[in-house]
């Protein structure tokens, strides 16, 4: 019977897709070397280099195996024996591999050399996600609950997709923060030209029509809003299942494995269809636009926004209690379907501009990608009692650097910015110097989004007359991926001559443009 078959995407700094430094125990070391403490000598999942037999011993897989031994087949002998091969896969093994230090005999790999890079340190990151569902399938990090391997296997097959992976391949010329993404040996982070590459792979590998989901591994700090970016982006009524981890593959309960089972679970349910990307964490199934880490440890996650954002839970068995009532894959009016090849911009009394968004074959340009800061308020942060614009020159340097992109003859450059104000709860206003900052950024062109600090319990307030878009009960880093996909549908705002006095008819065509962008925020 032919199984589904499910995409499996690697994503950057995933603690999902690591592992635990590779230290050499003690069976490589020499009698004179420093031998680690411990009973037992530690043992890593490696692959036969040609076939073995061994004998086990009888009665020592459990304390009350001797105590049943009536149960079992008695041969006469004291031992099992059986064949092992490289076929096998990779088997709980001594690791005994020594770094070469320029002597003969080379020097044992150490826990500490682990993050050092200047050290020669190794990745501990998986380049993609198949030996690590090889090791899951092979029981190394935990049978299933009835004491079976292959769980994986056993429910689907999988093609492995390298989107934005966590380790790469340096014999191959990929160079770590521009081809892979870790946080150790050398920590990198994707830039905002990496969200084209994350939707056009995704797009192009669910739009194939040949699984019956996907699954993104990322790591917890950051899943939240790639995962919210694949619900506003991409053209799919299947699921999209978001996995972390807050302790690696391999470690002591480590808790990616088991999310990376609940998510193809949750996937061949058939419950995740048309309900857009969702994340699977600790056996509770989270909707991607309310989905947030709160702390470093597992059942560290929650909800922002203050109404609702948990749709179900693993069970058994599986349920979905609440389906989202906002656009999102499918539906979504910002998807990558939605959008323009490119847009006309309009440039206050200038010629207008033409901004190319996609490639000839419909992919997303990374150049085009809008640039959107977030400006924070802060109680007590006025400048003594000088309301003045002129103050706040973190966003005024950022209008000045947006109008000289803009202005920059390359076609690579951004021709696209924003602004997200993080301000009071529950308003979203920041001091009198920031508003006036904002407004003057608004008539330069830059859309700015309000929204309240830190985690939203509820929708703004309504506003009074600002041309500002509202961002709902969104967080800042929510409301800058919204305003990312917005601008690539709708543009920028329209150009006023003298941005710090905008005549009524350039203040009435702002409002109309800002009321676009607003239909956007109330539904998504």
């Amino acid at each position: 019977m032919t199984k589904p078959r499910i995409a499996v995407f690697s994503g950057p700094r995933s603690t999902v897709a690591n592992s635990p430094p590779l230290v050499t125990g003690n069976k490589g070391r020499l009698s004179h070397e420093t031998k680690l403490p411990g009973r037992f000598d530690h043992l890593v999942a490696q692959t036969l280099y040609e076939p073995v037999t061994v004998r086990i011993r009888k009665f020592s897989a459990h304390p009350m195996e001797r105590d049943a031994r009536a149960l079992y087949v008695d041969d006469g002998r004291d031992y099992w024996e059986v064949e092992l091969s490289p076929e096998d896969g990779p088997l709980p093994l001594p690791y005994v591999a020594r770094r070469n230090d320029g002597t003969l005999a080379g020097a044992p790999f150490e826990a500490d050399e682990a993050s050092n890079a200047g050290a020669g340190a190794r990745q501990t990151f998986y380049p993609d996600a198949s030996q690590l569902f090889e090791d899951i399938d092979r029981t190394i990090s935990g049978r299933s609950g009835r004491g079976e391997g292959s769980t994986l296997d056993r429910l689907a097959d999988y093609d492995f997709v390298r989107a934005l992976p966590p380790a790469g391949y340096s014999e191959r010329g990929e160079v770590a923060g521009r081809d892979y993404f870790a946080y150790s040996p050398v920590n990198g982070f994707p830039p905002a030209s990496a969200l084209a590459r994350v939707a056009n792979v995704v797009q192009a590998t669910l739009s194939a029509k040949q699984h019956a989901g996907a699954i993104w591994l990322e790591g917890s700090s950051h899943l939240e809003e790639t995962l919210y970016w694949l619900s506003l982006l991409i053209d799919t009524d299947l699921p999209i299942v978001g996995v972390a981890a807050q302790r690696a593959h391999g470690e002591l309960s480590g808790d990616g494995d088991r999310n990376i089972l609940d998510a193809v679970r949750f996937i061949l349910s058939g419950q995740g269809r048309d309900v857009g990307a969702v994340a699977v964490i600790d056996e509770q199934v989270f909707a991607a636009r309310d989905f947030k880490k709160g702390d470093d440890r597992p059942g560290g996650y929650k909800t922002t926004g203050g109404h609702g954002g948990i749709l179900g839970t693993m069970g058994p068995p599986i349920t979905l209690w609440y389906a989202p009532r906002y656009r999102h894959t499918r539906n979504s009016l910002v998807n990558i379907g939605c959008m323009p090849g490119q847009l006309v911009l309009e440039a206050g009394g200038q010629a207008a501009s033409t901004v190319l968004l996609k490639n000839p074959d419909g992919t997303l340009r990374g150049a085009c990608i809008p640039r959107v800061h977030i400006v924070k308020y802060a109680h007590y942060s006025s400048e003594e009692n000088d309301d003045g614009a002129d103050n706040e020159v973190d966003i005024i340097a950022r209008i000045a650097k947006a109008l000289a992109e803009q202005s920059d003859p390359d076609p690579n450059a951004p021709k696209l910015h924003g602004l997200v104000m993080e301000g009071a709860a529950a308003y979203g206003y920041g001091s009198n110097s920031q508003m006036a900052a904002l407004l003057i950024a608004t008539f330069s062109g830059l859309p700015v989004v309000l929204v309240g600090r830190s985690d939203p319990g509820g929708r703004l307030s309504a506003g009074g007359d600002e041309p500002f878009i509202r961002g709902s009960n969104l967080d800042a880093n929510k409301a800058r991926l919204l305003l990312i996909a917005a601008m690539l549908r709708l543009g920028r705002l329209p150009r006023a001559q003298n941005p710090m006095s905008p005549s009524p008819d350039e203040l009435d065509m702002t409002r109309r443009k800002v009321a676009e962008f607003q239909t956007l925020f109330e539904s998504h």
